[in-house]
């Protein structure tokens, strides 16, 4: 017997988070009706990873979903209206975003990208039986994304667009203040559609996501390129245990911005304000960004309005600059904590809370730095990093906590740190963590002189 062309099931849905748990329910329906509960779990876990996208990323008004059955699988489509096609960004394994492509291919057994040019794309994959499967890692499903034909370029006269040169651009850094930026944005997404006060004077998020977007875009590409040259990367110390990407000292970066969407760029900096006063304030699951991360995004999009208004190119002055040493904060012990263990220490001893500040050092490493306690307490730790690694650390360090990346804990480490007189003395480190009794983290680090 012929089998039966499928019949093709429609539904639309507002671009809120509310629509996604719509998504997967229609999907789960159709497939139980239609018989075929073995495809249930992949195929709603898939669905729920595009429509989450097309809210989250393409922040579409309208989602058109489509899913058609046939003997041998199903046919699921998602459109937004968003012409940006879906690409990979390269994450740490510890990121808490970043994956939902690899997801949705390693469900799948086939999948691609429609591009509709100014109307948007569909985002489509199927489900169904499949004899065998070859193991993939999720750097390889990813690359099948990348393997598929790109899309048609878009129509019409281009904009008037200004070539903004990011000069010395702190690759590492800013990588490591996108998954801060990715986490902000999907916290206030999901907030933006929750009830409540809080989302009041959000601004654009679109506008903010298209902003950070573009010179993240930009940076990809000019990483790979400085890779392929084999150019010079950012010096670690020995040891160190590998969290951190291997990626070019500095790049003079060079971004294509529509003369009519620098705007978007100040609104890139409000929305993150915005998300950085929720997070400090608790309102958010992430925490508030360290202040170099910070800086480093206001660096690039005050450097873009600026250009487009025709000043000239100003470079990243480094996280070495004082502001980020000189804040002091004398209530930077933890309440609860007792900082006894560290002060009554007989051995090298520093304990540095959450936000990257001295809590407390013990004696013995107080006669190595050459500081004397109660100026090393309530500054940043950064004080004591040699200049050419901060950014390294502020990276490592934010990474760790927007995605819980703990390798560096509990590993014995060869560091150098600095002293008040500008010396560099290697030492051992041994960093650990405990809890305090109102639930905050307090990082204590063993350091042993090697000479």
């Amino acid at each position: 017997m012929r089998a039966q062309e499928p019949v093709t099931h429609s539904l639309t849905l507002t671009g809120e988070p509310r629509s996604v748990p719509s998504a997967r329910a229609f999907v789960r329906r159709l497939l139980e009706d239609s018989g075929r509960p073995e495809w249930v779990e992949a195929a709603v876990l898939a669905v729920s990873e595009l429509c989450t996208n097309a809210v989250i990323h393409a922040h579409s008004s309208l989602i058109e979903l489509s899913a058609a059955v046939g003997d041998e699988r199903v046919h699921v489509a998602v459109r937004d209206r968003s012409p940006v096609v879906p690409a990979q960004r390269t994450y740490d394994d510890y990121a808490t975003t970043g994956r939902g492509l690899g997801l949705v291919a390693a469900l799948s057994v086939a999948h691609g990208v429609e591009s509709l040019g100014a109307d948007g794309k569909i985002v489509w994959f199927e489900v169904g039986d499949v004899l065998e499967r070859d193991e993939l890692s999720v750097e390889e499903l990813l690359d099948q994304w990348d393997q598929l034909e790109d899309p048609p370029p878009p129509t019409g006269i281009a904009a008037d667009v200004v070539q903004v040169e990011l000069r010395s651009m702190p690759a590492t850094l800013w990588l490591a203040a996108r998954e801060h930026h990715d986490a902000l944005l999907r916290e206030l997404v999901l907030l933006q559609g929750s009830p409540g006060g809080a989302a009041a004077g959000m601004g654009d998020l679109a506008a903010a996501d298209a902003a950070r977007t573009t010179i993240g875009t930009a940076l990809d590409a000019a990483v790979q390129q400085a890779r392929d040259r084999g150019a010079a990367t950012v010096p670690l110390p020995q040891y160190h245990p590998g969290a951190l990407p291997s990626v070019p000292q500095a790049l003079d970066l060079v971004v294509a911005v529509a003369r009519d969407q620098a705007s978007a760029f100040a609104e890139l900096q409000d929305v993150l304000d915005h998300g950085e006063r929720l997070a400090a304030g608790g309102q958010l699951l992430v925490r508030s960004g360290l202040p170099e991360i910070i800086a480093v995004r206001d660096w690039a999009a005050e450097q873009v309005i600026a250009q487009v208004a025709g000043s000239p190119p100003a470079p990243w002055p480094g996280a070495d600059d004082e502001r980020f040493t000189a804040d002091v904060d004398r209530h930077a012990v933890p309440a609860g904590w007792d900082r006894a263990k560290v002060d009554d220490a007989d051995v090298g001893l520093i304990a540095v809370t959450e936000d990257n500040r001295i809590c407390a050092v013990s004696a013995p490493l107080t006669e190595v730095l050459g500081w004397p306690a109660d100026e090393l307490l309530g500054r940043r730790v950064v004080l004591i990093v040699p200049p050419r690694f901060r950014e390294a650390h502020v990276a490592g360090f934010s990474r760790h906590l927007s995605t819980g990346d703990a390798r560096a804990l509990g590993v014995q480490l060869r560091l150098p740190v600095l002293t008040r007189a500008g010396e560099e003395v290697e030492c051992e480190f041994l960093i650990e963590s405990e809890a305090t009794p109102e639930g905050q983290v307090v990082y204590l680090a063993h350091i042993t002189p090697l000479a």
